[in-house]
C-alpha cells in the first residue's frame, strides 16, 4: 500500500546557514504509518506548485519568527529569529 507523502518544512540555522531537522518530526510520522519528506526553502513558484503536486500534506515545524512584512506590520522588540526565505516559502506553500 502506497503511503501518504508528508512534505516537512525545515529549521533553519543562522550561524551554519544550513538547513536542519529535528529527529521526532520525521519518527512520528514514520511512526504513523507515513512518508515524511523534508522540503527545499525554495521561492520558486513552479517548484512549489510542484512540491504541491507531490505531496499529501505538510507539516509546518516551528523555529523562528514569521516575518512581519507577511501579515503588514512592523518588527517590534519580542520578535526573535526570522529567517525570510523560510517566512516567504511557508507563505507560498500554504496558499
Amino acid at each position: 500500500m502506497k503511503k501518504a507523502a508528508i512534505g516537512v518544512t525545515p529549521l533553519w540555522d543562522r550561524d551554519r546557514d544550513s538547513y536542519w531537522m529535528l529527529p521526532g518530526y520525521l519518527e512520528g510520522l514514520e511512526l504513523a504509518g507515513l512518508l515524511p519528506i523534508t522540503l527545499p526553502l525554495t521561492e520558486d513558484a513552479q517548484d512549489i506548485s510542484q512540491l504541491v503536486s507531490l505531496c499529501d500534506g505538510f507539516l509546518f515545524t516551528g523555529r523562528q519568527d514569521v516575518p512581519t512584512r507577511l501579515y503588514s506590520e512592523k518588527p517590534w522588540q519580542a520578535c526573535g529569529e526570522i529567517c525570510e526565505k523560510r517566512g516567504t516559502f511557508e507563505q507560498r506553500l500554504f496558499a
